[in-house]
């Protein structure tokens, strides 16, 4: 896209220029006071601010605009808004330099950098502090192929940088003229912007010299910021490959403080993790906090995310851990942008956005009020009791973040907490349902109260994942869809009442639904909700602006993942997700028996919200492969799946091929925790090095139809002096009565001890220890022996100096078979180790 008109760069020039006069502000709004506190000028009090990262101006998110044909401009405008909208207050972004350079480290004036200058002006609108990374060094095509851009860091390689004093060179040129840069929309230079709070030198540096090395290069570059007049605070990462030497050269830095990024639970698994990754999250350790140099250094966690994880329980439990440690700024890594967010091609590994990940995104709301809120060394206790804080509670089991205040309350999914106030009641946000708001939407929405008994109302689209967001992704392709149909709504606040009006505020919305005791229908949009007593002045029902993309009508959908296992009683059920852009007239489940040659029908119940259930009928609760369809009636069509047949599978021309499979169990049989075969891709493993190598692998067993796990390991894992790994999400036990543990094992190599733990939703890991030789054996093992043992911290959190394990609070003296979420093996070799691993099962 081309940048603005030069006549429109001109006039924002001098309207930004005129007002940075008249509000005579200082360069720098902030500082670090001699104990490393950052403060801010003004007031002295400390800073604490809370945001994301985001990339729209730079690299693939640039391109992937382009490629659709989006105005980029109105692009950061709609993200900026939403961002606004979830109340965070801190950006950060690493420069892709390559972009914006040369190659001797010239500023190079180009659409990115208008892009950046564009975005900062509407953060500032936004009162969005700022934080810039200059140097990222990083390629600009992941996930494409990175292309050649002719900016210095395509001569160097990341160590280089660090090590060459011509690249230093390079680095203080491109420095200086980067914060001198004027920005056409504000009028002012980074050097002088008082929203650009700071500045990081380096995005995750390499450094393999000398500790002398490494601070000398740190200092060239902080007295090159300077000399060219930046009084800023100065940040410099540590975390990054961190080893005590590194640490200690940056502790003795010209720096104002120090940064550290957290991803607890790994990157790029490529599938979702769906297992309780709470205990992940229960601590961040500082290590420079020994170094006597560091005590006068301010903390910041520039990137942090919970990588594949799908649910809204963990932001707020990072902001927690955040604090306890002494953080003042955390920026999540990375916002998607909204008009690519749909396909999540930036960071597959990543995916938060207002509109796609509803949820996700007020569990990120949620974690900036807990960030802004707890103190710095805030003490939480150890999980699980440090999963309530103040206000604030998460739960992974419920996949819900909450906050009930007594003026705010927000929630990410359907909760039955109660606000302690409700009168006192200002600001509402959430997804699902609670005893203040009843909605049948999948979307995001926010209660805003303008005065006594008039509130304002924005409601966002219903959002579907349709396939893992986590996996394989591109542009060509959607992992979540968006419906904008209307639903119910509820809303019950004692101010408003059951009587009172619904207008429109957005372009182009006409929708003025009646309502009926507090209940109306309701579309995506933003309104204004009046008691009928109450008057309004014209302010409160001005046009508001409303950004979503476009939603066209798409074919039906079902979204279902199919139990591996059914215990055949009477309560077995299953449950579908309906994505449809108009309603339906029914829904029926077809099940058949292996061996039937028709289906038998059963009318589903519908939940709300297209969500459908039915209880399987007693023709087919034997234990045994059980096959099924779905079949939506929409105006006299039929559309069944998995396969999207149109048709359904009682029609005589039916000719579908594909169905969802189960397995139905008796009542008091064994269950199976482990199976190789069906598991192996639910492994959480340590990390895979140089120094430490392992494989796994399913294979048969000395049984017909039995899988194994063969583990072979060099040694122990040199961060942990274990080998362990974990398996998620095991089925939980529907069993009555459940008496014991049963695991057939062997080992490879001589003689194996393994320690074979349950690991229930607390995070308690209750283990037996095995003896092991060359024969295949069965080992049973009585519940009540187990014993508690620490957990496993897998995937394994980075950065490399954070726990590997956590001994979790034991609240009950004996694990509970209901409560199991995925099992844990360890081993201790003092060499090479060799096992394999049968099946695991509960026994009655």
């Amino acid at each position: 896209m081309a940048p603005r008109s030069a006549w429109f760069k001109g006039l924002l020039l001098c309207m930004s220029i005129a007002s940075a006069y008249a509000q005579e502000r200082a360069s720098s709004l902030t500082y670090v006071d001699s104990q490393g506190v950052w403060r801010w000028v003004a007031t002295d009090a400390e800073v604490a601010l809370f945001g994301v990262n985001y990339t729209t101006p730079f690299a693939h998110a640039y391109r992937a605009h382009q490629r659709r044909r989006v105005d980029l401009r109105r692009a950061i405008e709609a993200d900026v808004a939403h961002l606004a909208r979830l109340r965070l207050d801190a950006f950060r972004i690493h420069v892709w330099d390559r972009e914006i350079t040369d190659h001797r480290g010239n500023l190079v004036e180009n659409e990115h950098l208008d892009l950046l200058d564009y975005l900062i002006a509407r953060l500032k609108a936004q009162g969005i502090a700022i934080v810039l990374t200059p140097i990222a060094w990083w390629g600009t095509g992941y996930p494409e192929p990175d292309p050649k851009t002719g900016g210095f860091s395509d001569n160097y390689t990341k160590c280089q940088l660090t090590a060459d004093t011509l690249a230093w060179r390079i680095q203080a040129n491109y420095l200086q003229q980067f914060i001198q840069h004027v920005n056409p929309y504000t009028g002012l230079s980074y050097r002088d912007d008082p929203d650009i709070l700071a500045i990081e030198i380096f995005n995750e540096p390499c450094h393999r010299t000398a500790p002398d090395t490494t601070r000398l290069y740190i200092n060239t570059l902080v007295a090159a910021l300077r000399e060219a007049g930046l009084n800023k605070p100065i940040f410099y990462n540590i975390s990054e490959g961190y080893h005590e030497a590194h640490g200690q050269a940056v502790c003795e830095a010209d720096v104002q403080g120090i940064t550290f990024q957290w991803y607890p639970t790994g990157l790029v698994r490529g599938r979702m993790l769906e297992s309780n990754m709470l205990p992940n999250v229960d601590r961040y350790l500082v290590p420079p906090a020994a170094f006597p140099a560091c005590q006068n250094k301010t903390r910041m966690v520039y990137e942090f995310d919970a990588a594949d994880v799908g649910g809204s329980y963990m932001y707020p439990a990072m902001a927690r851990s955040f604090r306890a440690a002494g953080f003042q700024w955390a920026t999540q890594f990375a916002y998607d942008p909204l008009f690519i967010a749909d396909a999540n091609t930036e960071y597959p590994t990543h995916y938060v956005n207002l509109v796609y990940t509803p949820s996700k995104a007020v569990s990120l709301m949620i974690a900036g009020e807990v960030f802004r809120q707890l103190p710095r060394g805030v003490s939480a206790g150890t999980y699980p009791e440090s999963a309530r804080f103040g206000p604030f509670w998460v739960d992974a089991t419920q996949d819900v973040s909450v906050m009930a205040a007594d003026t705010v309350f927000y929630y990410t999914n359907t909760t039955s907490a109660m606000p302690p106030q409700p009168a006192q009641l200002r600001h509402i946000a959430g997804v699902g349902s609670s005893p203040v708001v009843d909605y049948e939407g999948t979307g995001a929405y926010f209660l805003d109260r303008l005065q006594p008994g008039l509130w304002r109302l924005e409601v966002y689209p219903d959002a579907f994942w349709i396939t893992d967001p986590f996996g394989a992704t591109g542009l060509h392709r959607s992992v979540a869809r968006l419906v904008a149909r209307e639903r119910r709504m509820r809303v019950r606040l004692p101010d408003l009442g059951l009587d009172f009006t619904v207008e429109p505020l957005n372009a182009g919305n006409t929708h003025r639904p009646a309502v009926h005791e507090g209940t109306f229908g309701i579309r995506p949009g933003v309104y204004v909700l009046r008691a009928r007593h109450v008057a309004v002045d014209a302010v409160a029902l001005r046009p508001a602006p409303f950004y979503v993309p476009p939603i066209p009508e798409a074919p039906p959908l079902v979204v279902h993942t199919p139990p591996e296992v059914l215990v055949a009683d009477t309560s077995a059920q299953l449950k579908v997700q309906l994505v449809a852009s108009w309603p339906v007239d029914s829904v029926w489940l077809y099940v058949r028996r292996a061996g039937w040659r028709g289906f038998q029908g059963v009318r589903m119940e519908a939940l709300g919200g297209d969500r459908y259930r039915a209880v399987l009928p007693a023709s087919v609760l034997r234990p045994g492969k059980l096959e099924y369809a779905v079949t939506l009636y929409q105006a006299g069509n039929a559309y069944t799946f998995p396969g999207g047949e149109p048709r359904a599978p009682i029609d005589w021309d039916f000719a579908g091929r594909t169905f969802w499979q189960t397995i139905l169990v008796a009542p008091g049989a064994p269950w199976v925790l482990f199976d190789a075969a069906r598991d192996v891709t639910r492994l959480l493993l340590p990390r895979f090095r140089r120094d430490f190598r392992f494989s796994v692998e399913a294979v048969p067993t000395d049984v017909p139809g039995q899988w194994a796990l063969e583990v072979t390991t060099s040694g122990p894992d040199p961060e942990s002096g274990v080998f362990a790994f974990r398996v998620e999400r095991a089925m939980a036990a529907q069993l009555q009565q459940v008496a014991a543990l049963r695991v057939r094992a062997r080992a490879l190599e001589g003689v194996q001890v393994l320690e074979l733990a349950l690991v229930d939703d607390e995070g308690v890991a209750w283990a037996a220890t095995l003896r092991l030789d060359s024969k295949w054996r069965d080992y049973t093992v009585p519940l009540r022996s187990l014993r508690p043992v620490p957990l496993v911290l897998l995937p394994r959190p980075y950065p490399q100096f954070l726990p590997y394990f956590l001994e979790a609070t034991v609240r009950k003296p004996h694990v509970d078979p209901a409560r199991i979420a995925g099992i844990q093996v360890v081993v201790r070799p003092t060499g090479k180790a060799a096992f394999a691993l049968g099946p695991v099962m509960l026994t009655p």
